[in-house]
């Protein structure tokens, strides 16, 4: 009933040094899994492969990333997802390398947030550069709400409620400046996201899981269990009128926007996935990380509510059904405990949520 995914906490290389696994990430096979791991004599992570049960770090001139080992020489490596993306931090920016290619479709977007952003209160990173294969931005000041949430040295609830206000102002009208006509062709050239797009996400989890789980008899009463409550899941999202697309970050949570302690506006980052959908995309998306901050006590209870009432009106604010909130956060949970349980120290709680829904799993 407790077996998850076997990602260790800690790997050594054949030199014996040992590594920390910062992130894990299924592979394609049974048994294999895609790492990061800190850097044990410096700063900064590095990417790994770990199969069955052999460690192989990624050398900086990752062939599918052919410009992170130049662009690493110039800063700290805080991102390194194996064959697909990396950031390095400099004194005051950031490099964000690709595969060859994929970086015009992600300045493109950034364009295209930027320019809503700075019709509204947010503030986004400045494009300082950007090429086929890498982009370069400015910082952005204050520090993450992920952080914020944490800090009870110099952030006050009431501050931390000021934060999220802040962030529920912006974002309604955000919403409400992404549906004029200025900007309906910069909408049109994004991606759609429609529901068929998250039970597809939400499945490709669900197999990951499966996969890595097969042929293991301790695993079989939670996996039972998690695709009974996908299949409710799915049902709940494809069971409901859907409410209409708009402009949506696509992956917003608690570490893309930023605060300066209740003092500042906030800012806003990290728009490779923006994209045309439903508003409870977004917005469930981002109480569900609130909720996980609260089950890995990072947020005291008093926090979650405040962010999660935030959120909830933000959602009533721009007229999101309290139907589609609900079944677009019945897909994140299971989304995000099936990821979860590839990560250390995650893993045990998170497969445990697969099979245990707990009272958080409900409505606004």
């Amino acid at each position: 009933m407790n077996w998850h995914p076997p990602v260790p906490a800690r790997v050594s290389d054949g030199a014996g040094v040992t590594w920390q696994v910062r992130r894990a990430w299924p592979g394609s096979v049974a048994g294999e899994f895609v790492l990061e791991i800190r850097d044990p004599v410096g700063p900064g992570v590095r990417a790994a492969h770990f199969r069955q049960g052999n460690f192989d770090p990624v050398p900086r001139d990752d062939p599918l990333i052919p410009s992170l080992a130049r662009e690493a020489a110039k800063g700290t490596v805080i991102v390194h997802r194996a064959h697909k993306r990396a950031v390095i931090h400099t004194a005051n920016q950031y490099v964000k390398v690709f595969r060859l290619g994929r970086a015009v479709d992600a300045a493109s977007k950034h364009r295209i947030a930027a320019s809503l952003l700075a019709c509204s209160s947010f503030t986004a990173p400045r494009v300082l550069g950007a090429g086929p294969d890498v982009m370069v931005f400015s910082s952005l000041g204050g520090r993450p709400y992920y952080e914020l949430g944490q800090d009870h040295a110099t952030v006050t609830d009431a501050s931390f409620d000021a934060t999220w206000s802040q962030w529920s102002q912006a974002w309604a009208t955000t919403a409400s400046i992404a549906k004029s006509a200025d900007f309906r062709d910069s909408l049109d050239s994004l991606p759609a996201h429609p529901p068929v797009t998250e039970v597809a996400n939400l499945q490709r989890w669900i197999n990951h899981w499966v996969r890595h789980s097969q042929g293991v008899p301790e695993a079989a009463t939670t996996r039972s269990a998690l695709l009974a409550r996908a299949e409710a899941a799915i049902n709940r999202l494809n069971g409901s009128p859907a409410d209409p697309l708009g402009w949506a970050h696509g992956d917003l949570h608690d570490k893309q926007i930023f605060g300066a302690d209740g003092t500042g506006g906030p800012g806003l980052l990290d728009f490779d996935e923006n994209c045309r959908a439903e508003a409870a995309l977004d917005l469930a998306n981002l109480d569900v990380h609130v909720e996980l901050r609260l089950r890995q006590k990072l947020l005291t209870t008093r926090r979650y509510v405040i962010a999660h009432r935030r959120i909830v009106t933000t959602a009533e604010r721009l007229r999101v059904s309290p139907e589609r909130f609900a079944a677009y956060a019945a897909c994140t949970r299971l989304r995000l405990a099936c990821l979860y349980s590839f990560r250390p120290p995650w893993g045990t709680e998170a497969t445990k949520y697969l099979s245990e829904p707990t009272t958080l799993e409900r409505a606004p």
